[in-house]
């Protein structure tokens, strides 16, 4: 299997983008809100724990 490197900086923009997105969308009908809240969340959750990943791997990058 082929050795997948993931860019985390890019992934980060993609969710923000997304993120972006649903809450415009959001905005627009109450219904909507209530449809987006779950995924609203996930996202942000998610977005949180790749910003803590790169946290940590650039002092380690730059202790070398």
């Amino acid at each position: 299997m082929a050795d997948l490197r993931v860019d985390h900086e890019i992934l980060i923009k993609n969710l923000q983008d997304m993120i972006n997105s649903l809450e415009y969308d959001s905005m627009r009908s109450a219904g909507k809100a209530k449809m987006n809240a779950q995924v609203l969340l996930a996202m942000l959750q998610l977005k949180e724990h790749y910003e803590s990943q790169v946290n940590k791997a650039a002092p380690k990058a730059a202790k070398k």
